[in-house]
């Protein structure tokens, strides 16, 4: 199933920019209720209905997730964090519903389903789907370069099949099978959006 979705998304990489009416990067904050919080990036495309609902695809990377957000986005040589950590990447597909179309601040809600490709360093993790949710503003010029800020609150869960060996440098923790993993959690993005 990975590869089908793989494959899927490198074809709407290729594609969609060309239909796209924004295109957008941002810097991404995330903090989960049990994995920790880390510091990452993502893109988005837009592609409209109308004046004011459009088709979002965004893609966010998150390097480590732990308690230390600002360390994991700029330095991934840290051991400790390439040994145990969880590497995500939501692939998300919603829509977004804008108000105020045509004038200089235009707040807006969006929502959908996400697709986790999780990685983990020390046991065997599947990806998992969830949905998420965002309330943010663009301000700008609608054609043209416009900042935005959002907060994004994503539901998802997951479980690692754990490798008892791979823990052993670990004192005092109890290793079991299989671990559940909760990624549910709320977030800040902040970036530029391109209007064409």
């Amino acid at each position: 199933m990975r590869r089908t979705v793989l494959a899927t998304l490198t074809a709407l990489a290729i594609v969609a920019p060309a239909a796209a009416s924004d295109f957008s990067i941002f810097g991404a904050y995330w903090d989960t209720d049990v994995a920790g919080d880390t510091g990452g990036g993502g893109i988005g495309l837009g592609f409209p209905f109308n004046e004011t609902l459009a088709l979002e695809l965004r893609a966010s990377y998150y390097e480590e997730l732990s308690d230390d957000p600002l360390k994991n986005a700029f330095d991934s040589d840290d051991p400790v964090f390439q040994e145990v950590g969880i590497n995500v990447t939501p692939l998300e597909v919603g829509l977004r519903f804008s108000f105020a179309p045509g004038a200089s601040f235009r707040p807006y809600v969006s929502g959908g389903g996400s697709y986790f490709l999780l990685d983990s360093d020390f046991g065997e993790v599947k990806d998992e789907l969830g949905y998420y949710a965002t309330l943010g503003a663009t301000m700008g010029d609608q054609d043209g370069a416009q900042f935005f800020i959002e907060g994004i609150w994503r539901k998802a869960s997951a479980q690692v099949e754990l490798d008892p060996e791979e823990l052993d440098q670990i004192d005092d923790i109890n290793v079991t099978e299989h671990a559940d993993l909760d990624i549910d959690g709320v977030g800040i993005n902040l970036g530029v959006r391109w209007g064409f």
